[in-house]
């Protein structure tokens, strides 16, 4: 049984439409993402995953239906939802630290508290080094160190990440998945990855929710009970790999 079982609901999306017009997107989308969970979400090209992820951050407003936080009405005035953009997201006229530090001053954090907790992220992401440097001396990868960075620093009610690897080669990707792990497991923090990647969806996440295509429902979960480090070999990596494709692939 998967560990997410024993852990109480963080946020609850209840009957989630999105309509633009007369096109319904979104339908009726009910589910639960439950406290320090690392969630998946995959899904056919143009099912509207990214119109998911904008309604979860209030970045739309839902049609019809509601995301709670903690029981209450999810309010990115009261609320950390941080985001992790498919595009590099840095401030070109800020450095790696003013940029990761920036939603914490957006929140207003004490500013003992902000240097020890930015301090602490720039260590756990390995940019201690490159702190005070521009986003345009710096590689890709880094860039979206900073990303992420900022995204857990606030210590997030919860994280979304939209496909934020989906541009970079294998080798890079892999190692920054590694990464992501690793500070998931450091923070526990609550997060929804989206990618149109099977196999990234298998090596990260705890469960998978797979959509169908619009007017995009949730089709099946897929629980992902594997141990870490995973392995792309094993069979039963492998097995679920199949699962989670074929579910995709017919409709």
């Amino acid at each position: 049984m998967s560990e997410v079982a024993n852990k109480k609901p963080k946020v609850v999306v209840k009957n989630l439409t999105k309509k633009f017009g007369e096109l319904l997107v979104l339908n009726d989308i009910s589910f639960s993402v439950y406290e320090g969970e690392f969630l998946c979400i995959v899904g056919p090209t143009g099912c509207g995953k990214t119109t998911f992820l904008n309604c979860l951050s209030k970045l739309y407003a839902p049609t019809k239906g509601n995301i709670y936080i903690d029981g209450e009405v999810a309010d990115p005035k009261k609320h950390n939802i941080s985001f992790v953009f498919q595009e590099p997201s840095c401030m070109p006229w800020r450095t790696v630290k003013q940029n990761v530090a920036y939603g914490m001053e957006i929140k207003k954090v004490p500013k003992e508290e902000l240097e020890e907790r930015l301090e602490k992220i720039l260590e756990l992401v390995g940019l201690t080094s490159c702190a005070d440097l521009y986003p345009n001396q710096i590689s890709a990868s880094m860039e979206q160190r900073v990303a992420i960075a900022r995204a857990f620093v606030v210590n997030p009610d919860i994280l979304l990440m939209d496909e934020p690897y989906g541009q970079l080669d294998i080798k890079l990707r892999y190692y920054l998945e590694d990464e992501l792990i690793r500070i998931w497991k450091e923070l526990k923090s609550t997060v929804i990855f989206v990618t149109h990647n099977i196999e990234e969806a298998v090596y990260l996440a705890e469960r998978i929710l797979v959509l169908t295509n619009k007017p995009t429902t949730i089709k099946e979960e897929v629980i992902v009970d594997l141990p870490r480090p995973r392995d792309f070999r094993d069979p039963q990596f492998v097995a679920i790999r199949k699962r989670v494709t074929d579910l995709i692939k017919w409709w």
